[in-house]
C-alpha cells in the first residue's frame, strides 16, 4: 500500500473537521458565567479590580477582590436586569479575598428558574460604587 499525498490531506482534513466541530468544555455549557468589574484606570480590559463567577446549577455566586487598590468589590443581584431592586447584595475587600452565596442558603439566594437575573458588579469604597458593569443571564437550570 502506497501512502499518497491525497490520503495524507484527507486524514488532515478529517482531523481538522473533528477538532473544530467538537465543543470545548467552555462551549459545552452555558450555565457558567464569568463577570468582571471595571478597572482602576477607567474601564480598561486587563486590570480588573474584581471577578465574579455565577453557576446556574445551585445558583452559586462567587465574588473576588483581585486588586490591592483600596477598593472592595460589591455585587447587586436583581430580577430581570442589573438595575432593578436588588434581591440581595454583598461585598468583599482585600486582594485575593472571595465571598460566595448559593441557593442552599435559602431565601433570596435561591434564584427563580426560567427568568433573567441581573448582576451589577462594582468597585466599592466608603459607601460609594464606581466602575460598575452590568450583566444579565437567563437562569434556566
Amino acid at each position: 500500500m502506497k501512502f499518497t499525498m491525497r490520503k495524507a490531506l484527507g486524514v488532515a482534513a478529517a482531523v481538522t473537521a473533528l477538532t473544530v466541530a467538537l465543543p470545548s468544555p467552555a462551549m459545552a455549557s452555558d450555565s457558567y458565567h464569568v463577570m468582571n468589574t471595571g478597572d482602576a484606570f477607567g474601564g480598561g480590559i486587563f486590570d480588573y479590580s474584581g471577578e465574579a463567577y455565577f453557576t446556574e446549577h445551585g445558583d452559586i455566586l462567587k465574588i473576588c477582590d483581585t486588586d490591592a487598590d483600596g477598593y472592595a468589590v460589591k455585587m447587586f443581584v436583581s430580577l430581570d436586569d442589573a438595575y432593578g431592586a436588588p434581591l440581595y447584595e454583598f461585598s468583599r475587600g482585600g486582594e485575593g479575598n472571595c465571598a460566595t452565596h448559593q441557593a442552599s442558603e435559602g431565601g433570596a439566594y435561591n434564584l427563580p428558574e426560567n427568568r433573567y437575573i441581573g448582576f451589577l458588579f462594582c468597585r466599592w469604597k466608603d459607601g460609594h460604587d464606581s466602575e460598575c458593569r452590568a450583566f444579565r443571564f437567563y437562569n434556566d437550570y
